[in-house]
Protein backbone atom coordinates (compact mmCIF):
# COMPACT_ATOMS: atom_id res chain seq x y z
CA UNK A 1 0.00 0.00 0.00
CA UNK A 2 1.24 3.02 -0.73
CA UNK A 3 0.59 4.23 2.99
CA UNK A 4 3.83 2.37 3.93
CA UNK A 5 5.92 5.03 2.74
CA UNK A 6 4.94 7.36 5.39
CA UNK A 7 4.45 10.03 2.76
CA UNK A 8 3.18 12.52 5.19
CA UNK A 9 6.92 12.92 7.02
CA UNK A 10 8.21 13.69 3.72
CA UNK A 11 5.68 16.20 2.59
CA UNK A 12 5.79 18.60 5.65
CA UNK A 13 10.22 17.92 5.00
CA UNK A 14 9.51 19.25 1.13
CA UNK A 15 7.36 22.27 1.77
CA UNK A 16 9.76 23.42 4.67
CA UNK A 17 12.48 24.02 2.48
CA UNK A 18 10.60 25.71 -0.74
CA UNK A 19 9.58 29.83 0.09
CA UNK A 20 9.20 31.62 -3.55
CA UNK A 21 5.96 31.69 -5.58
CA UNK A 22 5.00 30.47 -9.24
CA UNK A 23 2.86 27.97 -10.98
CA UNK A 24 3.49 26.34 -13.69
CA UNK A 25 0.62 27.37 -16.55
CA UNK A 26 2.09 27.44 -19.76
CA UNK A 27 3.25 24.81 -21.85
CA UNK A 28 7.07 24.06 -21.94
CA UNK A 29 9.82 24.79 -24.53
CA UNK A 30 10.58 21.40 -26.32
CA UNK A 31 13.88 20.75 -24.78
CA UNK A 32 12.36 21.46 -21.46
CA UNK A 33 8.79 19.59 -20.98
CA UNK A 34 8.13 18.89 -18.02
CA UNK A 35 4.79 18.14 -14.89
CA UNK A 36 4.74 18.11 -11.49
CA UNK A 37 5.42 14.56 -10.25
CA UNK A 38 6.66 12.11 -7.87
CA UNK A 39 10.30 11.41 -6.59
CA UNK A 40 11.20 7.54 -8.40
CA UNK A 41 10.26 6.35 -11.67
CA UNK A 42 6.65 4.67 -11.62
CA UNK A 43 8.83 1.68 -13.82
CA UNK A 44 11.34 1.23 -10.60
CA UNK A 45 10.44 0.23 -7.14
CA UNK A 46 9.80 3.90 -5.16
CA UNK A 47 12.80 4.40 -3.12
CA UNK A 48 11.49 4.60 0.69
CA UNK A 49 12.01 7.73 2.30
CA UNK A 50 15.43 6.89 4.85
CA UNK A 51 17.37 6.17 2.00
CA UNK A 52 16.27 9.77 -0.23
CA UNK A 53 16.95 11.84 3.16
CA UNK A 54 20.54 10.07 3.27
CA UNK A 55 21.43 10.62 -0.40
CA UNK A 56 20.29 14.01 -0.06
CA UNK A 57 22.84 14.85 3.08
CA UNK A 58 25.35 12.46 1.79
CA UNK A 59 25.45 14.82 -1.82
CA UNK A 60 25.56 18.16 0.31
CA UNK A 61 28.34 16.99 2.07
CA UNK A 62 30.28 16.50 -1.28
CA UNK A 63 29.31 19.72 -3.08
CA UNK A 64 30.27 21.93 0.58
CA UNK A 65 33.68 21.04 -0.91
CA UNK A 66 33.44 22.47 -4.45
CA UNK A 67 35.40 25.47 -4.65
CA UNK A 68 33.54 27.33 -8.02
CA UNK A 69 30.69 27.29 -9.64
CA UNK A 70 31.64 25.48 -12.81
CA UNK A 71 32.75 22.04 -10.29
CA UNK A 72 29.46 21.51 -9.19
CA UNK A 73 28.43 19.69 -12.35
CA UNK A 74 31.87 17.88 -12.10
CA UNK A 75 30.88 16.80 -8.53
CA UNK A 76 27.44 15.43 -9.42
CA UNK A 77 28.57 13.63 -12.19
CA UNK A 78 31.74 12.16 -10.09
CA UNK A 79 28.82 11.28 -7.18
CA UNK A 80 27.08 9.07 -9.80
CA UNK A 81 24.39 11.73 -10.56
CA UNK A 82 23.13 12.51 -14.03
CA UNK A 83 22.09 16.28 -14.62
CA UNK A 84 18.85 15.86 -16.28
CA UNK A 85 17.43 19.89 -16.85
CA UNK A 86 18.94 23.65 -15.52
CA UNK A 87 16.21 24.70 -14.38
CA UNK A 88 18.09 28.17 -13.46
CA UNK A 89 21.34 29.63 -14.08
CA UNK A 90 21.68 33.16 -12.95
CA UNK A 91 24.83 34.68 -11.53
CA UNK A 92 22.74 34.27 -7.79
CA UNK A 93 21.22 31.02 -7.89
CA UNK A 94 21.97 27.82 -10.14
CA UNK A 95 19.36 24.92 -9.93
CA UNK A 96 19.68 21.28 -11.21
CA UNK A 97 17.86 18.12 -11.65
CA UNK A 98 19.56 14.91 -10.94
CA UNK A 99 18.51 11.10 -11.36
CA UNK A 100 20.44 8.71 -10.09
CA UNK A 101 19.04 4.54 -10.22
CA UNK A 102 15.19 5.49 -9.78
CA UNK A 103 15.09 8.70 -8.16
CA UNK A 104 15.72 11.76 -8.99
CA UNK A 105 16.46 15.48 -6.70
CA UNK A 106 17.05 19.34 -7.14
CA UNK A 107 20.49 20.49 -6.47
CA UNK A 108 19.77 24.35 -5.65
CA UNK A 109 22.95 26.42 -4.93
CA UNK A 110 23.13 30.33 -3.96
CA UNK A 111 25.68 32.33 -4.57
CA UNK A 112 25.45 35.28 -2.45
CA UNK A 113 27.31 38.82 -3.00
CA UNK A 114 29.17 37.55 -6.24
CA UNK A 115 30.50 34.64 -4.67
CA UNK A 116 31.52 31.84 -6.82
CA UNK A 117 31.59 29.28 -4.13
CA UNK A 118 27.69 28.56 -3.24
CA UNK A 119 26.67 30.46 -0.04
CA UNK A 120 24.06 27.96 0.63
CA UNK A 121 23.37 24.51 -0.79
CA UNK A 122 19.92 22.21 -0.36
CA UNK A 123 19.55 18.70 -1.96
CA UNK A 124 15.65 18.32 -2.25
CA UNK A 125 13.14 16.07 -3.63
CA UNK A 126 11.98 16.69 -7.11
CA UNK A 127 8.30 17.34 -7.35
CA UNK A 128 8.19 19.12 -10.50
CA UNK A 129 10.05 17.20 -13.41
CA UNK A 130 11.35 17.64 -16.86
CA UNK A 131 10.48 15.57 -19.61
CA UNK A 132 14.07 14.80 -19.72
CA UNK A 133 14.23 13.69 -16.25
CA UNK A 134 11.24 11.41 -16.55
CA UNK A 135 13.03 10.02 -19.60
CA UNK A 136 16.56 9.54 -17.54
CA UNK A 137 14.91 7.72 -14.73
CA UNK A 138 12.81 5.21 -17.53
CA UNK A 139 15.90 4.52 -19.54
CA UNK A 140 18.95 4.30 -17.48
CA UNK A 141 20.70 4.99 -21.06
CA UNK A 142 18.89 7.71 -22.46
CA UNK A 143 20.40 11.17 -23.56
CA UNK A 144 18.98 14.31 -24.47
CA UNK A 145 19.10 14.44 -28.45
CA UNK A 146 20.46 18.12 -28.33
CA UNK A 147 22.63 20.09 -25.87
CA UNK A 148 20.86 21.08 -22.66
CA UNK A 149 19.87 24.41 -22.54
CA UNK A 150 18.15 26.62 -19.21
CA UNK A 151 14.60 26.53 -19.20
CA UNK A 152 14.40 30.52 -19.55
CA UNK A 153 11.21 30.69 -17.59
CA UNK A 154 11.90 28.14 -14.50
CA UNK A 155 9.08 26.84 -14.87
CA UNK A 156 9.41 23.61 -13.51
CA UNK A 157 11.89 25.27 -10.49
CA UNK A 158 10.14 23.73 -7.27
CA UNK A 159 11.83 26.37 -5.33
CA UNK A 160 9.75 28.49 -7.59
CA UNK A 161 6.30 26.86 -7.77
CA UNK A 162 5.91 25.12 -3.80
CA UNK A 163 4.53 28.34 -2.55
CA UNK A 164 1.51 28.33 -5.07
CA UNK A 165 0.97 24.67 -4.72
CA UNK A 166 0.69 25.29 -0.73
CA UNK A 167 -1.69 27.67 -0.89
CA UNK A 168 -3.85 25.56 -2.93
CA UNK A 169 -3.14 23.30 -0.42
CA UNK A 170 -4.29 24.90 2.64
CA UNK A 171 -7.44 26.05 0.48
CA UNK A 172 -8.25 22.48 -0.08
CA UNK A 173 -8.04 21.42 3.46
CA UNK A 174 -10.46 24.56 4.61
CA UNK A 175 -12.82 23.36 2.27
CA UNK A 176 -13.03 19.76 3.19
CA UNK A 177 -14.21 20.11 6.78
CA UNK A 178 -14.30 17.30 8.97
CA UNK A 179 -17.37 15.20 9.83
CA UNK A 180 -18.61 14.62 6.87
CA UNK A 181 -19.20 11.36 4.84
CA UNK A 182 -17.77 10.31 1.52
CA UNK A 183 -19.83 12.03 -0.87
CA UNK A 184 -19.71 15.12 0.75
CA UNK A 185 -15.44 15.26 -0.53
CA UNK A 186 -16.39 13.76 -3.93
CA UNK A 187 -18.58 16.85 -4.66
CA UNK A 188 -16.73 19.78 -2.84
CA UNK A 189 -13.62 18.19 -4.59
CA UNK A 190 -15.52 18.49 -8.17
CA UNK A 191 -17.01 21.82 -7.37
CA UNK A 192 -13.48 22.84 -7.29
CA UNK A 193 -12.54 21.56 -10.50
CA UNK A 194 -11.13 18.19 -9.61
CA UNK A 195 -10.79 14.56 -10.64
CA UNK A 196 -10.75 11.76 -8.51
CA UNK A 197 -8.04 9.76 -10.57
CA UNK A 198 -7.26 7.05 -8.42
CA UNK A 199 -8.64 5.49 -5.37
CA UNK A 200 -5.57 3.64 -3.73
CA UNK A 201 -6.82 2.18 -0.17
CA UNK A 202 -10.36 1.99 0.89
CA UNK A 203 -11.51 -0.05 3.64
CA UNK A 204 -13.71 0.82 6.82
CA UNK A 205 -11.62 3.91 8.59
CA UNK A 206 -9.81 5.02 5.92
CA UNK A 207 -10.11 6.16 2.19
CA UNK A 208 -7.37 7.62 0.23
CA UNK A 209 -7.79 9.46 -3.53
CA UNK A 210 -5.59 10.99 -6.04
CA UNK A 211 -6.91 14.05 -7.16
CA UNK A 212 -5.89 16.58 -10.41
CA UNK A 213 -6.57 19.74 -11.61
CA UNK A 214 -4.40 21.10 -14.36
CA UNK A 215 -1.05 19.34 -14.37
CA UNK A 216 -1.01 19.39 -10.33
CA UNK A 217 -1.94 16.54 -8.50
CA UNK A 218 -2.64 15.97 -4.75
CA UNK A 219 -3.26 12.73 -2.52
CA UNK A 220 -5.86 13.39 0.03
CA UNK A 221 -6.24 11.18 2.97
CA UNK A 222 -9.55 10.64 4.17
CA UNK A 223 -9.90 8.84 8.20
CA UNK A 224 -13.58 7.95 8.83
CA UNK A 225 -15.05 7.11 11.97
CA UNK A 226 -15.59 3.50 12.10
CA UNK A 227 -18.86 4.20 14.16
CA UNK A 228 -20.42 7.28 12.17
CA UNK A 229 -18.70 6.93 8.97
CA UNK A 230 -18.21 10.39 8.95
CA UNK A 231 -14.43 12.11 8.26
CA UNK A 232 -12.64 12.65 11.83
CA UNK A 233 -9.23 13.54 9.75
CA UNK A 234 -8.69 14.99 6.66
CA UNK A 235 -4.99 15.62 5.30
CA UNK A 236 -4.39 17.16 1.63
CA UNK A 237 -0.75 15.89 0.90
CA UNK A 238 1.96 15.72 -1.86
CA UNK A 239 1.28 13.07 -4.21
CA UNK A 240 4.83 11.41 -4.67
CA UNK A 241 4.13 8.40 -6.20
CA UNK A 242 1.09 8.69 -9.10
CA UNK A 243 -0.78 5.73 -10.18
CA UNK A 244 -1.10 5.88 -13.98
CA UNK A 245 -4.26 6.99 -14.12
CA UNK A 246 -3.17 10.43 -12.27
CA UNK A 247 -0.52 10.66 -14.98
CA UNK A 248 -2.58 9.94 -18.20
CA UNK A 249 -4.83 12.82 -17.01
CA UNK A 250 -2.36 15.13 -15.96
CA UNK A 251 -0.55 14.09 -19.61
CA UNK A 252 -4.02 15.06 -21.56
CA UNK A 253 -4.55 18.77 -19.35
CA UNK A 254 -0.72 19.34 -20.45
CA UNK A 255 -2.31 18.61 -24.36
CA UNK A 256 -4.99 21.07 -24.43
CA UNK A 257 -2.77 23.53 -23.25
CA UNK A 258 -0.26 23.03 -25.70
CA UNK A 259 -2.86 23.04 -27.96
Amino acid sequence: MKKDFNKRVLVAAIASLCTTAAWAANPPASSMDASPHGNTSLTNAPVDNQSMDDAKDQLESKLKVVQNRTGYATALQNSGYRISAINVDKPDYLEYEVVKGNASYEVQLDFADGATKATAIDVTSNNWRADSTEQMLKDPQYKTPTAMVVDPASRYSDRHLMRAWNDEKDQLEKVLTLKQPLDAYKTALTQRGYEITSVNDRDADSVEYEIVKGDNSYEVQIDLDPTTKLAKAVDVTSNIWEADGTDRVKNANEAKQAG
